[in-house]
């Protein structure tokens, strides 16, 4: 007799169930449907969360960009009423730099005779005495000022008359002539004195026209010299100083300056 566990592994039982899907093909096509429109609507609410987020930040951000443009506008009102404020100090500056710029235009040929007078002093040698002497300036033909102030013409417009000197031909930039006449022990110092004026920068081409001897042995002589432009007093020549006003001032020291002023 053969029991159970006799039997070999290939004779064991084995239990097959079957099953039958009793659902029609159209069920199985309306479930995937269902699960499709579940899908699509959760995407779709997805989509909408985002819209709206998106909507409503930007609607944060437009109303924080409209309070800033209402802070500048109410900046830019408060800016124009102090610029109405200070108009009454602009026409006054406006006055003084019009009235700076006619001083400068008259004043750019100013001469400081104080130093001709001291550069002839000291080119005067020892034994020579200075007796009489005149200066000729031409009429100014007018000079171009920069707006900044700055002139760069070297002679301002003055055009010299004719003064005698070694070279008849030579081209200089003369301002004016300095006629002189004096006495000197001997001719040697009458040489110093040309070389000295010659040496000093507000001369240029001393000549001596004539020189007599005395009985007395000494030496009366005259001649002339011409000026350069380095004898130009420069007094006027730096508006901001006749203004008080400068270029780096700004808006709100120009009118602190300008209420100064008055």
């Amino acid at each position: 007799m053969i029991t159970l566990k006799d039997r070999s592994p290939t004779e064991t039982r084995v239990e097959v169930s079957s099953s039958v899907n009793l659902l029609s093909p159209w069920v199985h096509e309306e479930l995937r449907v269902r699960r499709w429109r579940q899908r699509f609507a959760l995407g779709l609410l997805a989509l909408v969360v985002a819209i709206a987020g998106g909507w409503a930040y930007e609607r944060i951000v437009l109303a924080q960009v409209e309070a800033d443009l209402r802070g500048e506008e109410a900046t830019a009102e408060s800016l124009q009423g102090r610029i109405a404020d200070l108009a009454p100090v602009q026409t006054y500056v406006d006055g003084v730099d019009r009235r700076a710029r006619a001083v400068q235009q008259q004043m750019a040929t100013d001469v400081a005779f104080s130093e001709v007078l001291e550069a002839l002093a000291d080119a005067t040698p020892g034994g020579a005495r200075i007796e009489s002497l005149s200066v000729d300036l031409p009429t100014g033909v007018g000079v171009t000022i920069a707006p900044d102030g700055t002139i760069t013409d070297v002679t301002r417009g003055l055009v010299a008359a004719g003064c005698p000197g070694p070279d008849p031909f030579a081209v200089l930039e003369v301002i004016g002539c300095v006629t002189l006449s004096g006495t000197a022990a001997d001719r040697g110092t009458v040489g110093q004195l040309v070389i000295a004026l010659g040496a000093a920068k507000q001369f240029s081409e001393p000549f001596i026209t004539t020189t007599t001897t005395d009985e007395g042995a000494s030496v009366t002589f005259s001649g002339s010299v011409a000026l350069t432009p380095k004898v130009f007093s420069g007094r006027y020549d730096d508006r901001a100083a006749l203004t008080g006003l400068s270029d780096e001032t700004g808006d709100e020291t120009g009118g602190e300056s300008g209420e100064g002023s008055e």
